[in-house]
């Protein structure tokens, strides 16, 4: 009898067991009984004999993993977030062992995410025959295909942008994120949710970071604001904002705010007023009392270049501790139109601009685009609180036929045009190792179904320098992506 597989974790909790359940509901799903699974203080001589052993945990945690590197498997690179993923021989000659390190609980769940996408999804499947049944058989029955691969990110901040009423389950919301191994997101609400604590809880059990985002004096009309602004009414957003940190936001046990302005504009000016010196006189005021209340905030500043990139010396004159994330640079990927890239040139010199505009420590963030967004003919503000992320099952489905067709059309603009995104992410990776990236992924369905154009996106900020082709075909098999039909 051909020895069965078990999986054997550092721990079952936080991170750790998130990343677990989902490694075990992949394999699980595949080897056609019931999967057994331990932690590893419950691991015995007996199990080290008689399974193969998938082993999930950190680096450092046991003997296991030092022998193991004596036998080929990838040492974990320093850098937080990093893992390395050893198949091959087992500690025993007739057995078989996969092991999956961490450099810390986050790096062990991207591990355990890397093993699904590219190991069972590309990997495993090398030197198969796909024209005979062999192809399809459970290849967990079979020696697996050595494989020893270690990583690190790219970019340290991989997140998605996206209003919070449109997450219509926050959980799978979460878990999606994960299997793409996004660790933040920026959730924008007119009011904070009710239960805006247990998201944040859910997020952080998934290695992701919550941004709230909130407005100081943004509006669906940005000109009608500044026209009516006084020296008052910005004392009063002041006001207003700090108000809302000290008494929402704050006690969320969230990872910081995001904001917007009235920036908004294709004109510099309204009014008679420089939408850019206007804009960072109340942000810098602002931001000097919530610093005040709280040193260490981490505050982003989301800023549309369409209103300020003829005056970007006022900008440089934002707060240093301040993200300023980039909105509207030009093409795609900052344009909603993956299929515009006629001024890429002129978006690629801008964005190498911004990444050093307060100098070489420059926080820089920017949010792409080119995926759903918000149907803004049916769009309403909030007056009040709401639950974030509950729908029904009926509901989610028939939301999905709704945005099939966008992202059918979607898919096909990335798959062109998905170099551009690429170019981007390897000039920011190469020259600002702070930068915060975010997609705006927002009424996409994603907590139902990963797409491919996210996916994409996803996989980039981790490798940016090698051909979009490469990417492109590893993607296309991860077990979790989905093209649009």
């Amino acid at each position: 009898m051909k020895k069965r597989w078990m999986i054997v974790a550092d721990k079952y909790s936080g991170i750790i067991k998130n990343a677990t359940d989902m490694l075990y509901s992949e394999i699980s799903s595949r080897v056609g009984y019931v999967l057994p699974a331990k932690t590893a203080d419950k691991l015995t001589e007996t199990d080290n004999a008689e399974y193969n052993l998938i082993f999930v945990g950190l680096e450092d945690s046991n003997n296991i993993f030092k022998e193991l590197i004596s036998r080929g498997m990838p040492k974990v690179p320093d850098a937080s977030e990093s893992y390395s993923i050893y198949v091959g021989k087992g500690l025993y000659d007739d057995s078989q062992t996969v092991a999956i390190a961490g450099r810390d609980e986050k790096g062990i769940l991207y591990g355990c995410m890397d093993f699904c996408n590219k190991y069972l999804g590309n990997v495993i499947h090398r030197g198969g025959d796909i024209w005979n049944e062999t192809f399809f058989e459970n290849l967990f029955d079979n020696e697996l295909p050595p494989f020893r691969f270690s990583c690190s990110p790219a970019v340290k901040n991989r997140a998605i942008w996206t209003w919070g009423h449109v997450i219509y389950d926050y959980r799978n919301f979460f878990e999606n994120m994960a299997r793409l191994r996004l660790n933040e997101v920026v959730i924008w609400n007119d009011h904070l949710p009710l239960n805006a604590s247990d998201v944040v809880s859910c997020a952080h059990s998934f290695g992701i970071k919550v941004i709230w985002g909130f407005a100081w004096g943004w509006g669906t009309d940005c000109t009608d604001i500044l026209e009516k602004l006084s020296e008052n009414s910005l004392k009063k957003i002041k006001e207003d904002v700090v108000s809302s940190f000290k008494n929402e936001y704050s006690k969320t046990d969230c990872d910081g705010i995001y904001f917007q302005s009235f920036t908004e504009l294709h004109t510099d000016t309204v009014g008679g007023k420089c939408v850019a010196e206007t804009v960072v006189n109340l942000v810098n005021e602002t931001a000097a009392e919530l610093f005040k209340l709280s040193p260490d905030l981490h505050i982003q500043f989301g800023l549309h270049a369409t209103s300020v990139k003829n005056n970007l010396d006022y900008i440089s004159k934002v707060d240093e501790r301040i993200h300023i994330i980039w909105e509207d640079c030009g093409s795609f990927p900052y344009n909603y139109y993956a299929d515009e890239v006629s001024d890429f040139e002129n978006t690629f010199k801008l964005t190498e601009k911004l990444i050093t505009l307060r100098g070489k420590s420059e926080k820089f963030g920017a949010v792409f685009k080119g995926m759903p967004k918000l149907d803004w003919t049916r769009f309403e503000h909030f007056t009040t609180s709401y639950i974030l992320g509950e729908r029904t099952n009926a509901f989610i489905r028939n939301r999905l036929t709704e945005k099939q067709k966008i992202w059918k059309k979607l898919q096909s603009d990335w798959l062109r045009n998905g170099d551009c995104i690429r170019k981007v992410v390897e000039l920011i990776a190469k020259n600002n190792e702070d930068a915060i990236l975010q997609a705006l992924v927002e009424d996409s369905m994603f907590e139902k179904k990963i797409i491919f154009p996210a996916a994409l996106y996803a996989e980039l900020l981790w490798n940016p320098f090698r051909p979009i082709n490469e990417t492109i075909a590893e993607v296309a098999n991860y077990p979790c992506v989905e093209f649009a039909n």
